[in-house]
């Protein structure tokens, strides 16, 4: 916790488990309050409806509001992520590969190409499960690397 805000610039070094958990709550906690103003200038923001939940141009619009939230938290998404991977001694590029898809799936989406219970929401839908959560348990519950390795020292100091 020495540098919290350090923790989403860059891609050096290496990030233990409950600095990363504290990272994405702060991130998540942006990226709520970043949806929920531009909700209001979009006209997206409030309790969804069955009417607006059925309705095609309130989703796409929904999907810009979503595309651009995500395009603004990817890079801290992607620091404390990388450098978690760093700390079990991986590039990261599972990390990146799962923000990638998040940001194609919105953009898709928000240009109309892929619908609600099309075919290809199934499959962007499996496919970001899958790694989504092959990267959570990687980032949030598996112990890093005891000591030093290819990324730096043991942020514990072990």
């Amino acid at each position: 916790m020495n540098n919290f805000i350090g923790n989403f610039v860059g891609f050096d070094g290496r990030l233990n488990r409950q600095a990363w958990w504290l990272s994405v709550i702060a991130l998540i906690v942006v990226a709520v309050v970043l949806s929920w103003i531009i909700g209001l200038v979009m006209g997206t923001g409030g309790m969804l409806t069955l009417e607006q939940a059925m309705d095609p141009a309130f989703l796409q619009k929904a999907a810009w509001q979503g595309l651009i939230v995500s395009i603004i938290t990817a890079y801290p998404y992607l620091a404390i992520s990388v450098k978690r991977r760093h700390d079990r001694n991986n590039n990261g590029y599972d990390a990146i590969a799962l923000i990638v898809i998040g940001i194609l799936y919105n953009l898709l989406q928000a240009l109309g190409i892929i619908t609600m219970g099309g075919p290809f929401q199934m499959i962007f839908g499996v496919v970001f499960l899958v790694l989504g959560i092959w990267v959570l348990v990687n980032l949030g519950f598996l112990k890093g690397t005891a000591g030093p390795n290819n990324y730096g020292p043991d942020p514990l100091g072990g």
